[in-house]
């Protein structure tokens, strides 16, 4: 059964792409090398085509041709610290904010500049900063619509301080 949250994430990964099976199935063609892991396992390597593609694949055979199918259960990495989360996306492009798993907002790699291999440390700065600076929660919650601003603190009423 899936959380809010992953449902709110699943939404945002369905506005990045319109079909999320690209995400578990890709067509196996030259600009993708794979290799042979264990028995009938294998992983792809990203940098050959630049998009990410973590976790174990299988090879099959669909509609005559070769694709690689997702093998493992791709999982939203997060940290948390207390009733706060930050969540980055299977492509490790985007990281979400959230409150008591309710998503405050969303920052990508594109306006902030981390890439996948340093998103581990955004993450943590992130994480850091709403622990220790207030004026950064309060900088946050201002750049959001009135009409989330007033949900949220209906909803979490301690949140009014940032507000």
């Amino acid at each position: 059964m899936s959380s809010y949250l992953d449902d709110v994430l699943i939404k945002l990964a369905k506005k990045q792409s319109t079909d999320l099976t690209i995400k578990d199935q890709i067509e196996l063609d030259n600009s993708i090398s794979i290799k042979k892991v264990a028995f009938d396992m294998y992983r792809a390597d990203s940098n050959s085509t630049g998009r990410l593609y973590d976790g174990l694949w299988t090879l099959q055979d669909i509609d005559g041709k070769p694709h690689l199918v997702r093998a493992s259960n791709p999982q939203f990495d997060s940290k948390k610290n207390g009733d706060w989360e930050v969540i980055s996306d299977y492509d490790k492009r985007n990281v979400t904010l959230a409150y008591k798993n309710i998503p405050i907002t969303r920052f990508s790699s594109d306006e902030y500049g981390f890439s996948s291999d340093d998103i581990s440390i955004f993450k943590s700065a992130l994480i850091e900063k709403t622990s220790s600076d207030e004026s950064f929660l309060s900088e946050l919650f201002k750049e959001q619509p009135r009409s989330k601003k007033e949900a949220l603190v209906s909803t979490f009423p301690e949140l009014k301080k940032f507000i």
